[in-house]
């Protein structure tokens, strides 16, 4: 049976796959009826997440006659901060989007807050269709790691990074526009030089990280990300792969 204190971290996916979670739920704030699905999801209205989101619902609707998707919109805080308190009440939502992760999903399913998606998982193929390096953030083990044991959810998108850059500044200070890693790093020499602020980032310091890891991995192997993400082996913070990252980060800054 699933109960409102065992629910599943899911996606878009889900949805458009026709997943019913609520036929046997016990909730009292509405979905045990087996004609409500209750989701919550954290992606703007007009993004274009939030966009597929919205057609994904229809497409689950249309699918299943009688069934409504009580949608409500809660902001990434909102999530991040609360996951474990609402999924541990009656007011938890049947599908919710949440951070891939060991410190986020893993943590709730170690917690026993999340339902077990594996035989769903073969019955639908979704570990088929999805390839070994996506389904490691879909399988977490009785410790919370990813990358193997049981399905808790499905990725509904991939990450991917990009640079916008101002082409009149560009222009105005005779700077070619880069595109290499190496042509960008000495672009920022030359706008440091002119007294030009090189590069930003929104969403205050976090990102700060991101750029240290991705600066390492751009020198790492699979074994190097094996042992980091899913502890297949002892992380080095001083080897070549790390050192690199910091050290250009801070030449950056």
């Amino acid at each position: 049976m699933l109960t409102a204190r065992r629910r599943v971290v899911a996606a878009a996916v889900i949805l458009s796959g026709s997943l019913l979670l609520t036929a046997c739920g016990d909730s009292d704030s509405g979905s045990s009826d087996g004609k409500t699905l209750r989701l919550w999801h954290y992606e703007g209205p007009t993004s274009a997440m939030g966009i597929a989101w919205k057609e994904a619902i229809k497409e689950f609707e249309a699918k299943h006659p009688g069934v409504k998707v009580e949608f409500e919109e809660k902001s990434f805080d909102q999530v991040q901060k609360t996951a474990p308190m609402v999924l541990n009440s009656s007011d938890a939502p049947d599908l919710m989007e949440y951070n891939k992760g060991n410190a986020t999903a893993g943590l709730l399913s170690k917690q026993g807050l999340l339902t077990d998606l594996t035989e769903e998982a073969t019955k639908r193929g979704w570990d088929k269709k999805l390839s070994p390096s996506v389904r490691t953030t879909s399988l977490y083990d009785t410790n919370g790691v990813m990358g193997s044991g049981k399905w808790y959810g499905v990725p509904n998108y991939a990450e991917y990074t990009l640079v916008y850059y101002n082409k009149d500044l560009f222009k105005k200070y005779g700077i070619a526009e880069p595109k290499t890693l190496a042509e960008l790093t000495a672009a920022m020499g030359k706008f440091v030089d002119e007294g030009v602020t090189p590069l930003a980032n929104g969403g205050a310091g976090y990102p700060a990280q991101q750029y240290l890891y991705q600066l390492a991995l751009s020198k790492a192997d699979r074994a190097w990300v094996d042992s980091y993400q899913l502890y297949k082996g002892k992380t080095d913070f001083h080897d070549a792969a790390w050192t690199y990252g910091a050290q250009t980060f801070s030449d950056w800054v």
